[in-house]
């Protein structure tokens, strides 16, 4: 399923929608509302050239936040403990 990004630390926004978002939502959004999801959170990301301002690269998203954020979105109370 995963196995080819199972172990990744960063990921492009179009790696994250291939791998990643499907296993926790179906259908994936839109590559603009992960955007916006992974700003919003600040979820850490970085620039392979970070001195470019626009261009200069893709920009890469921290997978293990990404996951959280998805978590977040799937579960976003704490379970109730069972009596």
């Amino acid at each position: 399923m995963l196995t080819s990004n199972l172990n990744a630390r960063a990921a492009t926004l179009d790696e994250l929608l291939k791998t990643t978002v499907p296993a926790f939502l179906t259908p994936s959004p839109s590559r603009d509302t992960l955007r916006s999801w992974l700003d919003d959170a600040k979820v850490p990301r970085f620039k392979a050239n970070p001195l470019a301002t626009r261009g200069g690269g893709p920009c890469y998203y921290q997978v293990a936040g990404v996951e959280k954020l998805l978590r977040s979105k799937m579960f976003p109370g704490k379970p109730v403990a069972a009596s």
